[in-house]
C-alpha cells in the first residue's frame, strides 16, 4: 500500500493539535503558536501545509465533522440487526461515551458557536446534523413501517434535538435525573410511531 503524502500526514497532525487547542481554549483564544507547539511544528510549516486561519477552521470543521459521523456510522452498525428503539439510547445517551468523542465535543461546540462568521463551516456543521437526522430517519422508518416518512423524521429530529442539548451540557455533569429525563423524552417520542 502507498505512504501518504508527507503533507497528508502533517495536515492530519496540525488537525488533531488544532482540534485539542480549541477544545481546550476556544476558537477564537487559540493562536498559530499554540498549533504550532502542540503540532510540534513551525508557524511557516503550519501555513504551508493547511493554509490562513479561514483555510485552517474551514478544514478542521471537516476534521470534527468527518470524525463524529465516522464514529455514529460505527456505531449504528453494531446496532443494524436490533430491531428495538434501545440501540439509540445506548448509542446516543451513553452517559460514559468513547473517549475519542468526548475529546471532540468541545471542539464541536466552540466551532458551532462561530459558525456564524464562517459560511463554509456553517454548510459543513449543518451537514453533520443532517446525517444524524437523515440517518435516523431512514432507521425508524425501517423499524416503524406503519409510520410515515414525515413521521419518522419529527421523531428524528426531536431525539437529534435532544441529543445535541444533552452533549452540550455533558461537562456539567448534572447527574442521573436529568440523564434519565432526556431518556424518558426520547421513550415518549419513539411511542409516538407505529410498529
Amino acid at each position: 500500500m502507498a505512504r501518504p503524502s508527507l503533507k497528508q500526514e502533517r495536515q492530519k497532525i496540525i488537525l488533531q493539535a488544532f482540534t485539542e487547542c480549541i477544545a481546550a481554549k476556544g476558537l477564537n483564544a487559540t493562536t498559530l503558536d499554540d498549533i504550532a507547539l502542540k503540532s510540534q511544528m513551525r508557524r511557516s510549516l503550519l501555513r504551508h501545509n493547511v493554509g490562513n486561519r479561514t483555510e485552517l477552521i474551514n478544514q478542521v470543521a471537516e476534521y470534527v465533522s468527518t470524525e463524529f459521523e465516522t464514529i455514529w456510522r460505527e456505531q449504528r452498525a453494531q446496532y443494524a440487526n436490533d430491531n428495538k428503539n434501545e440501540w439509540l439510547l445506548k448509542i446516543l445517551f451513553n452517559s460514559n461515551p468513547d473517549e475519542k468523542y468526548q475529546a471532540l465535543i468541545p471542539a464541536f461546540f466552540s466551532l458551532l458557536a462561530s459558525a456564524h462568521r464562517y459560511p463554509e463551516v456553517t454548510q459543513r456543521l449543518k451537514k453533520c446534523f443532517n446525517v444524524y437526522l437523515d440517518d435516523i430517519t431512514q432507521e425508524l422508518v425501517r423499524r416503524h413501517p406503519k409510520a410515515s416518512e414525515n413521521e419518522c423524521r419529527q421523531v428524528s429530529l426531536g431525539i437529534v434535538g435532544i441529543f445535541f442539548n444533552w452533549d452540550s451540557f455533558l461537562s456539567l455533569d448534572l447527574g442521573e435525573e436529568i440523564a434519565e429525563l432526556n431518556l424518558q423524552m426520547v421513550h415518549r417520542l419513539l411511542s409516538t410511531l407505529k410498529k
